[in-house]
């Protein structure tokens, strides 16, 4: 997840806006109030799809897959941020193969929070077959707002 790297400079470096270095993804140079802003960005993004929570779906089957998804892209980043966390605190106590498993349990959630978004994206279009018939009306927006 690059979002906040675009944002977000660090104050010691000597590059600014115009110059053309790139902005690098390596975990060695972010400050840890990076990590954690990436995992409340990628939370609050998950969250944003408990809003259809109780939409009516075509089938059954489509609504569980919705709340599923809404609930694992919520939880995901931040089991994965505390995985990582523990591993590495893990990892300085000579608590190797306990770190490696807390490692690979992050690893995880890595890989599976942008599949989930790409299953809720499929599902998004897919959703636009069943359209109910208010989805099509007109809307006289002449009426709506009044004129100065």
């Amino acid at each position: 997840m690059v979002f906040p790297f675009l944002f977000i400079a660090n104050p010691d470096s000597d590059w600014g806006p115009d110059c053309a270095h790139p902005i690098g993804v390596d975990g060695d140079d972010l400050e840890p109030s990076l990590y954690k802003l990436m995992v409340v960005f990628a939370s609050v993004f998950g969250a944003m799809h408990f809003i259809t929570w109780s939409f009516s779906m075509p089938t059954l089957t489509e609504l569980w897959m919705w709340r599923s998804s809404s609930v694992a892209l919520t939880s995901l980043p931040i089991l994965g941020f505390l995985c990582f966390a523990a591993g590495s605190r893990l990892s300085s106590n000579h608590w190797d193969s306990l770190a490696t498993s807390f490692g690979f349990l992050s690893l995880v959630c890595l890989i599976l929070h942008p599949l989930i978004r790409l299953a809720i994206a499929v599902d998004s279009v897919v959703l636009l077959r069943s359209l109910p018939d208010t989805a099509l009306f007109v809307l006289s927006w002449s009426d709506a707002i009044p004129s100065l």
